[in-house]
């Protein structure tokens, strides 16, 4: 293969992950604001953590799709959906002080969406790491 199809190919690769995570943390984001209006009622500070999510996980979309290619906009969507997953795992077994101190039963939404949101992490620690032994310039660099 020659050096400039391999390297299109890279890039083509790297596009479609990045879009993978792009739809990942837009589908949760729309997971959670589905639930805003219940979680309001039930309990005003579980509300407005998810009303937070949904704002921290648009502005990864933003970010990805305005900055893509920068690893850096990986790293911090990655440790986003790292810890919705882990917010919920903690939900569902031990409940989360000061939000919801008694854990909740699991949910078909919740596993559907932490499924998405574990695809969308996977390919966004992939997007951060390094490749070849060096690490991606990120586009910033590039242009430089």
């Amino acid at each position: 293969m020659r050096k400039g199809n391999r390297a299109l190919r890279a890039k083509t690769v790297e596009g479609i992950a990045s879009k993978v995570v792009i739809a990942a943390c837009a589908a949760s984001a729309g997971a959670h604001g589905g639930l805003v209006p219940e979680h309001l009622r039930e309990d005003p500070r579980l509300g407005i953590a998810f009303i937070l999510a949904v704002v921290l996980l648009l502005g990864a979309v933003a970010a990805l799709t305005i900055r893509a290619g920068d690893r850096r906009v990986a790293q911090v969507a990655a440790l986003l959906l790292a810890g919705l997953i882990l917010s919920w795992a903690a939900s569902r077994t031990t409940g989360i002080p000061f939000l919801q101190p008694q854990p909740e039963s699991v949910d078909a939404v919740g596993v559907v969406t932490n499924l998405v949101e574990a695809l969308g992490l996977a390919l966004a620690l992939w997007l951060s790491q390094s490749m070849g032994g060096r690490w991606r310039p990120t586009s910033q660099e590039v242009s430089r």
